[in-house]
């Protein structure tokens, strides 16, 4: 090859590279803003085809439902017309009932602001969103209404034709125009968790055991599980292959979640043994632990796909079935003056690491079936209830959030009906569409101040459209260029992360306001009443995010915190034992809600994870002993046993060192008891082991100096005696 060929097949090879990267990164970008771009100028075309009042209903309908993913596309429309129907169906009512009623109409009104916010921090996914829409239509319907009560009719079935327009100019799109399908999207979600939990496995060993990046796995885990189901839930209306995944996800998901919490369970082990424990012990396990990675390991990496992970799987039930003996081969070499505690040690080790095979065994044939159509859709192999996620929250909190949602229209209806502003009802939409639609995200406050940056943007925009290119725009073809570059600007916004917020507020500003309707109505007057209008609003919402702060503050972090030891104290206390998913999703859900998944710069963020993973550590435990005390004949030991769950359970209810100790010597009590029975023959000795073993597991984690509850009760003895010291 001459110098020539060479350079001609290094450039080609270097386009080539360019090319992938263009398409892998680039593309997606593009093909989403022009679909958003058709779509709102298919919704303005039809909406003024038929003469509708408002084509910019349509617009922002389509803004706002459009996605990447064509079945979130869908789920986002349904439930926006769901929503969207019933506000505007309790428009009708509170019209019929109080439109001679100004204060009696706007307290109605706040009354169901506040439910809607509450739902909406209640829910997840779109239904969140439903309850969201519920809300503001209101406001876009019924405000409007009250002065024009004789239309009210017409303005509702105006306000959801447009609506429906924009959602079917939106779906039609995203279906039509490069579809982007969910399941592919899950699929590449699924393979890239499956690879960092088994990178996570290979990572660990007696020199880094218990270090933080453990810690940032479980917060990763914690916002995967959700982002997944968010998935799953979206599925359901793409027409495609999609839905075959739906049941097989969930699935995923419970199995993920339990075998995570089991990795953390032996890991915390492992870390205490290795400060405090006989090094022959710490040895054994991790020679045991070192087995499964050899059997983990594909030439010095991880699984690549779901062929590989088949094999992995052929590999793990060959190893399960030999484990028994592994297991009495690494026993026959520990020391022989090894007696108490430090057996039991070694025994706790060896139930967590089985319990961590077979569950690492069922997770991993899940994820290798997802490789096989056949398998995937047959309904022998998924059970016929998957577990399900279900709705944990914080009461109070939600409940705060409603009483935000309602002063928020309270305080811009007061500044209307005092002032007898003609922006009023503009401040009111817009300040409710702010306080709900914010509601749960991770950071209202900084949303809101992201989103006054895209109103700037949106109103420099919007004079520009209205007072610029609208006078010079005649016929549909020079109107729609006079809204492409603000749609432009604002879809591209949204596609980035860091800046998707300001992309919403320069789309919801601009299109409340552009200057057209059936014919051009742009006035410079209204347009400065309103842009005034829109910024009080999001001040004021803002300003009510800060005094009622229901994510960042130390006190929500309280509240969760409370609300997770709570499933532990429910753990011991119930009728009935839970189930150990039941235990996994609402703890998870708690802190997901407040976001902890995505955040540990500070002390008490992480407090509060140490908590999630304290619970999920104790509370699994403590079912597990539940489970296995059913067993048990003698009552006396039943009794010690009881005595031992509710002991814990004060102690989660009101940590403290007092009941730490007292927790720890009724296991001790517990375990005389059980050792006692054993010596009369009156317990199988499988049912003795698994007890004991679980009651010296959950005397070692609350004897751990570094755990969440240690470190608390010294920090609350340290506050006592610095009260009692001034």
């Amino acid at each position: 090859m001459n110098l020539g060929q060479f350079r001609v097949s290094r450039t080609l090879s270097i386009l080539k590279l360019a090319q992938r990267d263009w398409l892998r990164e680039d593309a997606p970008t593009m093909i989403y803003i022009i679909k958003v771009l058709i779509a709102c100028l298919i919704a303005m075309w039809v909406s003024l085809r038929f003469e509708l009042d408002q084509p910019r209903t349509a617009m922002m309908t389509v803004a706002i439902v459009m996605q990447s993913r064509t079945g979130m596309v869908f789920a986002k429309s349904y439930y926006r017309l769901v929503g969207s129907i019933i506000g505007i169906i309790v428009s009708f009512v509170l019209v019929a009932m109080f439109a001679q009623e100004r204060v009696l109409f706007l307290a109605s009104m706040a009354i169901w602001i506040g439910l809607c916010t509450a739902g909406s921090m209640m829910f997840r996914n779109h239904q969140s969103y439903a309850f969201v829409l519920a809300g503001y239509t209101i406001c876009i319907v019924g405000l409007p209404a009250t002065i024009y009560p004789e239309l009210t009719f017409s303005i509702g079935v105006t306000r959801i034709s447009e609506i429906i327009i924009g959602l079917i100019s939106a779906s039609l799109i995203s279906d039509l125009i490069f579809p982007q399908r969910i399941g592919e999207v899950m699929t590449a979600k699924i393979r890239r968790r499956f690879s960092d939990f088994l990178d996570m496995l290979h990572v660990m060993s007696i020199d880094n055991i218990g270090n933080t990046s453990s810690q940032s796995a479980a917060l990763r885990i914690v916002s995967d599980v959700f982002e997944l189901e968010t998935f799953r839930a979206s599925s359901g209306l793409e027409n495609d292959a999609s839905r075959t995944y739906r049941l097989r996800l969930s699935m995923l998901n419970a199995e993920f979640m339990a075998v995570s919490t089991s990795f953390h369970t032996l890991e915390q082990l492992l870390r205490r043994q290795n400060v405090t424990g006989h090094p022959e012990i710490v040895k054994a396990l991790f020679n045991l632990y070192q087995l499964l990675k050899n059997v983990i390991d594909f030439d010095n990496r991880s699984v690549r796909d779901e062929i590989e992970a088949r094999q992995l799987a052929d590999e793990l039930k060959y190893f399960r079935a030999s484990l028994q003996e592994k297991i009495d081969l690494i026993r026959k070499d520990l020391p022989n003056n090894l007696v108490g505690n430090e057996q039991l040690d070694f025994e706790v080790g060896v139930e967590l690491f089985k319990r961590f095979v077979d569950e690492f065994y069922v997770y991993t044939s899940t994820y290798a079936s997802l490789g096989s159509k056949a398998a995937i859709a047959s309904k022998d192999s998924i059970a016929e209830h998957p577990p399900q996620l279900g709705i944990h929250f914080d009461s109070l909190a939600v409940t705060l959030a409603g009483i935000r949602g309602a002063l928020s229209l309270i305080a811009m209806a007061c500044i209307w009906i005092f002032a007898d502003w003609r922006s009023g009802v503009e401040a009111i939409t817009i300040g409710i569409i702010t306080s709900t639609l914010f509601a749960s995200s991770p950071n209202p406050r900084k949303t809101v101040n992201q989103f006054i940056i895209g109103a700037l943007l949106g109103s420099l925009l919007l004079y520009i459209c209205n007072f610029q290119m609208l006078p010079q725009a005649h016929g549909f073809l020079m109107l729609s260029l006079a809204v492409t570059p603000a749609i432009v600007i604002a879809a591209w916004l949204t596609t980035r992360p860091a800046y998707a917020t300001i992309g919403s507020g320069v789309f919801i500003i601009f299109l409340m306001h552009i200057g057209f309707n059936s014919a051009y109505n742009a006035n410079p007057i209204t347009f400065m009443n309103d842009v005034i209008a829109d910024f009080l609003a999001i001040a004021t919402s803002g300003i009510l995010y800060a005094l009622i702060d229901l994510t960042t503050s130390q006190w929500s972090r309280v509240r969760i915190s409370k609300k997770l030891r709570e499933l532990v104290v429910l753990a011991c206390i119930q009728d009935l034992p839970q189930h150990p998913s039941i235990l996994e999703t609402r703890a998870r859900d708690l802190v997901q809600r407040l976001n902890g998944g995505h955040r540990v710069a500070s002390s008490q963020d992480k407090e509060m994870v140490d908590w999630l993973l304290s619970t999920l550590e104790i509370g699994r435990a403590v079912i597990e002993l539940r489970d296995q005390v059913t067993e048990v004949g003698d009552n006396e030991t039943k009794i010690r046993i009881a005595e031992c769950l509710d002991q814990i359970a004060k102690l989660y209810t009101s940590p403290s060192i007092q009941n730490q100790m007292a927790a720890i010597e009724s296991i001790n009590l517990a375990a005389t008891a059980l050792d006692n029975v054993m010596v009369f023959s009156r317990l199988p000795q499988f049912i003795h082991h698994r007890l004991l073993t679980m009651l010296h597991f959950i005397r070692c984690a609350l004897l751990d100096k570094d755990s969440v509850l240690s470190l608390h009760n010294q920090s609350k003895e340290l506050k006592k005696e610095s009260a009692n010291a001034s």
